[in-house]
């Protein structure tokens, strides 16, 4: 079972592991942003919200 704080527990956790949609609200300068990045890097503005989420927790995690 996977709980709202990411710890998975039982026997199935795997099934928990598979990419995740959610909702957030950004301000619009940063929407505008990403939909400018996106379209000049030919991606979809999702593939590359993730991205971006992606990189900067691996920077935060490096310190």
């Amino acid at each position: 079972m996977a709980y709202a704080n990411g710890i998975d527990q039982g026997p199935r956790s795997w099934v928990s592991r598979v990419p995740k949609r959610i909702t957030i609200t950004v301000p619009y300068s940063t929407f505008r942003n990403l939909e400018e990045r996106s379209v000049a890097e030919g991606r979809s503005l999702s593939n590359l919200a993730a991205y971006v989420l992606e990189r900067g927790l691996q920077r935060s995690e490096q310190g």
